[in-house]
Order: C-alpha cells, then structure tokens, then sequence
C-alpha cells in the first residue's frame, strides 16, 4: 500500500465547473480502510488513481502486478467506448436506428424503433432468458424476439451488446476496416493509451461484447482514467466526446443505468438502480460514481469530481467460484474508502 491518507482537492464542482476559489478538500482517501475492506472479499487487486497518479495498490493472495483477470460484464464499459471511436470515424451515430445496419430489422415496426443507444443502454426490448447461461452469437442476438417496446423497459442481459457487435463488425466490413469491434477497439483507443488485453472470449468466431475480457488490473484503471478524461489528450481525441459523455446519462427505462455504465448516486437519480446491484447510496454529501461491474466483485469506479479511478479485482467466477456468492457492498467500501472530513457517517 502506498499511501494511508490522502486529502482530494475538489476541482469541479458537479454540473457547474470550475470553483472560483479553491475549495477545502471534504473528503480524503483511506487507502488502508479501503484495502482491509477489499481483501476481506477475496479480493487480489485494489489501485485508486487520483489526478492520473496511482496512489494506493495492494496484491493480495500471491497476485502479482502483471496477472489479468477476467472481467466478466466489467467487458461491457468497453462496448460505449467502441460506438464513440465509430461515431467519431463517421461509420454510425448514436441515435440513428439499429435497422439501417441490421437490415433485417427493416421488416417490421418493432425492431425497426430500436437505435444504437438503446442497444446500449439495454432498453432495446430484445427478449433475454436469465437462464440460460450461455452467451449469444451475433446472429443468434440479431434473431432474438423482442418482448417490449424500445425504450420502455430496461432488461439486463447479453443479447443488447451481441446484437451491437454485429452491427459493428457489419460497419467495419462495409468500411473496409479492422475485422472485429476487439480489433478495432485495440487500433484506434487502448494500444495508443498502451493498454493491453491479456484475452478476449469469442463466440462463433466473434469477440462477446457483452463479457469475456482478461486484462490487469492496472489496465482496466488506465482504461478508467482514459473515459474520465472523455478522450481527451491534448492533441489527440479518442472516441466522440458527446458519445463519451453519454455513458454516464441515465435513461428514461431506468436512472441507475447509462451507456454499459451503472450510475451510483446520481444528483436527481433514483437511490437503487434496477436489475443490477442494488446499491441505497443517495447521499448529496457524496460524489457520483460511474461503475462498470461483473460477477464475481470485479469493479472499476470512475469519480468524475474527484478526479479519481478506483479498480478492485478478484480471481472472478472462472477461477475462485467462491467469489459468487461472497458478500461485497460496494456501498460500505466506497464509504470506507472515501472518508468524508466534514461528517462522520456510519453504514
């Protein structure tokens, strides 16, 4: 562990901009709270990044630093990242719909009400079955029924980002450019960022949009801090920004839900979000948090008025089962780990 304590200087204040005197730091970070509160869990791999500086990192259970993990539905935050680089590349637009692509689509009124956007926000009414266990192909996605209305209700499940992935691949083909959205995704946002991917699970050939990377834990804190940038490096801008910033817009089918992103205590938003982990955080004292989340805890929180990456990994459901049906708050770590100085909260 690098650091114990560590005060933030709040540089932004949310939906307003710049303070026009600086503000005294109200919350600081307790990298020791928070790591104890982690390895508790089975965790192996905790890093806070704060202001692009990795300020805590600890490995636990033999991990090393250079160890990937899969990242189970965490590989959906990545999904937005690829329709920003499209959008920016002038192959599609977010709310364009889906059946200019998906052809198929265009025979009828249902499926041909569904865009791009609520792909990603998985409020396309495509039918999802919770038991079944295996992923979709792209095809299998594109052919699934729908059971509602585009827009009117959120449904987790695989078949929204499969469906995508083959929208995608159409587009690149058609552009006459990289042969998968992983391709694409590795060319033009996390190579030049130098983030690697350890694998990328496939189905029928195609890389799963929906779960199924392997990538260090350090990485995925690089991706994190990447898309709190919106993109933006100085010269060089990485994916649209208004797509970017879209990730963190909740929907109308459900306020605790963006682009592949779960929204936690989103000022005006609802307290508990749906058909996800359901996290009672509704506080006005505490900063919103963007989390991308997959089975097993793995978890990468992104800070935006804190300037700040949280990632904590486990062995996920593939190689530690037992991580399933362990209990995780991320409530009670995000309150262990960012303390604030000007109230003493208990969970």
């Amino acid at each position: 562990m690098m650091s114990v304590r560590i005060c933030l200087s709040v540089l932004l204040l949310w939906g307003i901009g710049v303070s026009s005197a600086p503000a005294q730091p109200r919350h600081e970070i307790d990298c020791e709270a928070g790591g104890r509160f982690h390895a508790g869990a089975r965790g192996v791999a905790f890093l806070v990044v704060h202001q692009g500086a990795l300020v805590c990192e600890r490995y636990d259970r033999g991990v090393e630093a250079n160890e990937a993990w899969w990242l189970a539905s965490g590989t959906k935050s990545f999904t937005p990242v690829i329709i920003a680089l499209a959008v920016q590349d002038g192959l599609l637009e977010l709310d364009q719909p889906a059946a200019d692509i998906l052809t198929e689509w265009q025979e009828g009124p249902e499926r041909s009400a569904i865009t791009i956007r609520h792909l990603l926000n998985q409020s396309s009414g495509l039918a999802t079955n919770p038991r079944n266990r295996r992923l979709p192909s792209y095809q299998r996605a594109v052919g699934a029924r729908r059971d509602y209305p585009a827009g009117e209700r959120f449904v987790y499940g695989a078949v929204h980002f499969e469906a995508l992935g083959e929208l995608v691949r159409r587009r690149l083909a058609a552009a006459d450019l990289d042969p998968t959205p992983a391709d694409y995704l590795l060319r033009r946002f996390l190579r030049p960022l130098g983030i690697g991917v350890g694998a990328w699970r496939s189905v029928d050939g195609n890389p799963t949009m929906s779960e199924g990377t392997q990538i260090t834990a350090l990485d995925w804190a690089r991706f994190g801090h990447a898309v709190l940038e919106g993109g933006d490096f100085g010269d060089v801008q990485l994916g649209d920004p208004d797509v970017l910033a879209a990730m963190w817009e909740p929907s109308a089918a459900n306020p605790g839900y963006g682009l592949g992103w779960w929204l936690i205590n989103l000022p005006g938003g609802a307290a508990e979000m749906r058909g996800g982990p359901q996290i009672a955080m509704h506080d006005a004292d505490f900063p919103f948090v963007a989390m991308a989340a997959g089975a097993g805890g793995q978890r990468l929180y992104v800070i935006p008025q804190l300037d700040l990456v949280v990632v904590r990994m486990t062995r996920g459901v593939v190689d530690d089962p037992r991580t399933q049906t362990e209990a995780w708050s991320d409530r009670r770590f995000l309150r262990a780990l960012i303390v604030d100085r000007q109230a003493d909260r208990s969970d």
